[in-house]
């Protein structure tokens, strides 16, 4: 991790950038749209299991994504944790990749959808157990709101299960605009690193590999 000093330079970098470059994508139904966005976005997906064999539900489900035309550059370690929310149930294993897609926001959510249908998720208890999850993180440098889709994803800052294969797959620089944007959506100064830092105080996860 960036040295404290380092991580003030290019917290403050990324929003003089972002400034400039941000352009916001609002949405209000999904009946309705018009999804202005350039062929390739860099966008940020985040697994879940706690069904089955749980990793190769993983492999799986990124089989499934690359055929849905989601092109997946990098893969966050894989992370054991207990279950949110509602507790009844088994060890959930989490992880996230960054990876290109042309596909637009609402277009990407249908296609997860349908891979988590096409592995046998049902519409059951609201996090209770599944054998695949699939959330969009970060889509290009876009807010979305819909009745259907938030990006950034709005319970990422409480969520250590997700901000640390997050980490792993930003690691300590900020190598381009779009990852400059996603540190200026977060609800801390620091960014993303600020709110890693301030999770990782209260939490501790066991890295699978």
């Amino acid at each position: 991790m960036q040295e404290p000093h380092a991580h003030h330079e290019a917290i403050g970098w990324f929003h003089k950038y972002c400034r400039a470059s941000y352009f916001a994508f609002i949405h209000s139904s999904p009946n309705f749209s018009v999804e202005v966005h350039t062929p390739d976005q860099e966008v940020v997906i985040a697994l879940g299991s706690n069904v089955g064999d749980r990793l190769h539900n993983f492999n799986e489900a990124l089989q499934l994504m690359r055929k849905s035309g989601i092109h997946i550059t990098r893969h966050g370690c894989l992370y054991e944790t207990a279950p949110a929310y509602v507790t009844d149930q088994p060890n959930f294993l989490n992880s996230a990749v960054r990876a290109v897609t042309q596909l637009g926001p609402h277009e990407l959510l249908g296609a997860l959808k349908k891979i988590e249908k096409e592995m046998g998720r049902t519409d059951g208890i609201r996090y209770g157990p599944r054998p695949i999850d699939l959330d969009i993180l970060f889509y290009g440098k876009l807010r979305v709101s819909s009745e259907i889709l938030t990006v950034p994803h709005e319970r990422i800052w409480e969520r250590p299960f997700v901000i640390a294969p997050l980490m792993d797959l930003l690691g300590s620089t900020i190598d381009n605009d779009t990852v400059a944007c996603w540190h200026s959506f977060s609800m801390h100064s620091g960014g993303l690193f600020d709110a890693w830092e301030k999770l990782v105080v209260k939490h501790s996860l066991e890295r699978k590999a």
